[in-house]
């Protein structure tokens, strides 16, 4: 019974990446990260079966999420580095505190390219976001805290509109915050000093998946010489890009996200639906990604991956991974 609730549970997470309904991708990692701390306690005799079949799972309900990627790729890691010095039932005990060291890494991460981050803003800026990102948030506290003042502008961040949720946020901060529609962005770029936006992955070209509209905002950006800000730690770089492994996109169907409830009925069924959650950004157009190692150009991505990894990048798939988990 505890083992089937589990599985219920992934079931819930992946229905709710597949419909973009978790906020943030770092949010939605840390989140399946729990799910596999709780397995390893409720569902021990059954955990290396619950892991093969639910970060597979996981992963293709949001394959944008590099974030995702990584940290269960190192939860792997280490758990398969326990079970082999001490074994698995040893390894299952330390499983909570695997994941425990691993959410804390990436809270200190965040905190890192938040403070970095906050030292862009400076006194009368007005600053665009799009969609929903807790480390600019807490970006935007670290630099209120510094007694700058500063005004937000956010996109509603169709189709799953996040934005509405994070415009409440930053409002409730005290900071001036004006909600846009999402088309009305090349007609307030001329107010905006500077954009900040959050990243699901960083490709090794340097270019950005964000949530769709970003590319958009990225070019209007352009036009107006306004410069643009990728907010993102190193665990959202995505190594396997380094061999020309493609980042999967989302495009959902669903007549709800776009059509008014009255011209349901007159529509629905009859007229094509695609929302995709997120586009892909030219690195052209980006003008630094705000890391824990201070700003990076996205033309120097592959020499900090290079730094990392080695050369070629040294990093086992999640298949790999997992074969060694069934192995045993």
């Amino acid at each position: 019974m505890p083992c089937e609730v589990m599985y219920e549970k992934a079931d819930e997470i992946s229905l709710s990446l597949r419909k973009g309904a978790i906020l943030g991708s770092t949010e939605a990692a840390i989140k399946i990260l729990k799910l596999i701390s709780e397995a390893s306690r409720e569902c021990k005799h059954e955990f290396p079966s619950f892991l093969i079949k639910s970060i597979p799972q996981f992963i293709s309900a949001r394959p944008t999420s590099q974030v995702m990627l990584n940290l269960t790729r190192m939860f792997l890691e280490r758990f398969l580095d326990r079970s082999r010095e001490k074994g698995l039932d040893e390894a299952l005990i330390e499983t909570p505190a695997i994941v425990e060291r691993l959410i804390n890494e990436i809270n200190e991460v965040r905190e890192v390219v938040a403070e970095v981050g906050s030292r862009r803003i400076e006194d009368g800026d007005v600053i665009l976001t799009h969609s929903f990102s807790s480390t600019i948030l807490q970006m935007f506290k670290k630099a209120l805290s510094r007694g700058t003042k500063f005004e937000v502008y956010v996109t509603e961040s169709r189709p799953v509109g996040e934005g509405k949720v994070m415009a409440s946020s930053v409002g409730k901060l005290g900071i001036k915050t004006t909600l846009v529609v999402d088309s009305s962005v090349r007609y307030v770029m001329k107010n905006i000093d500077k954009v900040f936006v959050g990243a699901d992955a960083i490709a090794a070209n340097g270019a950005v998946v964000n949530k769709v509209g970003t590319s958009a905002i990225a070019l209007a950006a352009k036009e107006a010489r306004t410069r643009v800000f990728v907010v993102a730690g190193l665990y959202k770089f995505g190594v396997e890009t380094v061999f020309g492994e493609l980042i999967e996109s989302i495009v959902l169907n669903d007549p709800e996200l776009i059509l008014p409830k009255e011209a349901m009925p007159q529509l629905a069924g009859k007229v094509l639906i695609k929302a995709p959650l997120f586009d892909v950004t030219p690195p052209e157009y980006i003008d630094a990604i705000i890391t824990e190692k201070g700003l990076i150009a996205p033309q120097a991505i592959m020499l900090l991956i290079k730094e990392i990894y080695g050369w070629p990048p040294k990093v086992k798939s999640i298949e790999a991974l997992l074969n060694e988990v069934l192995r045993g």
